[in-house]
């Protein structure tokens, strides 16, 4: 199985129709079948929870729809790295390239494994773009 780091948006996107819902539930089904070892920071999990609150404040979602996604979480589905032990990682990745260290401990999670990471948050690969090759746009990554 080929390890990939995973942002939450592209998790968001399984639950919530969204543009290219349809290739991260193909990639989440990828995983399942065995194609990817889907990995994250522990802080994916709350930040989920925060993406779903926003959009229930925002009315784009209702609440019985965040709390059916919630439940839905696939926790089990994903390799779990300790926030704590990316913090420094994540601090000098923020810095260096001027993104939130949020972001950055999913950075630093794929460059501690020497992987891709698979997001759908333009801005940041913009960000990043030519210094970290191993960042992927959903609807560029050529496994789904």
């Amino acid at each position: 199985m080929t390890p990939i780091v995973l942002d939450t948006g592209v998790l968001v996107k399984v639950f919530v129709h969204e543009e290219d819902s349809w290739r991260a539930t193909r990639l989440l089904q990828a995983a399942a079948d065995g194609a990817y070892r889907l990995v994250a920071p522990d802080s994916m999990a709350v930040e989920f929870g925060n993406v779903l609150w926003k959009l229930v404040h925002r009315t784009l979602l209702r609440e019985a729809e965040a709390r059916q996604a919630l439940a839905e979480f696939p926790f089990d589905r994903i390799e779990w790295l300790p926030a704590r032990v990316l913090l420094a990682d994540a601090y000098g990745i923020a810095i260096e390239h001027e993104v939130a260290v949020y972001d950055a401990a999913f950075l630093a999670a794929a460059a501690s494994l020497g992987v891709d990471f698979v997001t759908a948050d333009e801005g940041l690969q913009r960000k990043v773009a030519g210094r970290l090759s191993w960042v992927r746009l959903l609807r560029d990554f050529e496994g789904v």
